[in-house]
């Protein structure tokens, strides 16, 4: 897997679960992966987003249910 390429992580927030999936430049989706929304899963989603160093997160309803996940990657991701 290229890490070395840039990504787009595509994060869609649900009430107890946020599922991710990893897109390369040519918009194949390379990875992906569903976390819960507490502090182990959050922590675990981050982890495996900064596997790619030029990565962009998308966050699915960051004005609605994915705002608590969109604030927070605004601070650390």
């Amino acid at each position: 897997m290229d890490t070395t390429s840039g990504v787009i992580i595509g994060m869609d927030p649900h009430k107890r679960s946020a599922t991710i999936e990893v897109l390369d430049q040519r918009q194949q989706v390379i990875a992906g992966g569903r976390f819960a929304t507490d502090t182990a899963g959050y922590r675990d989603m981050l982890t495996a987003g900064r596997q790619w160093p030029l990565r962009t997160w998308a966050v699915e309803g960051a004005n609605g249910i994915g705002k608590h996940l969109a604030q927070r990657r605004g601070r650390r991701w």
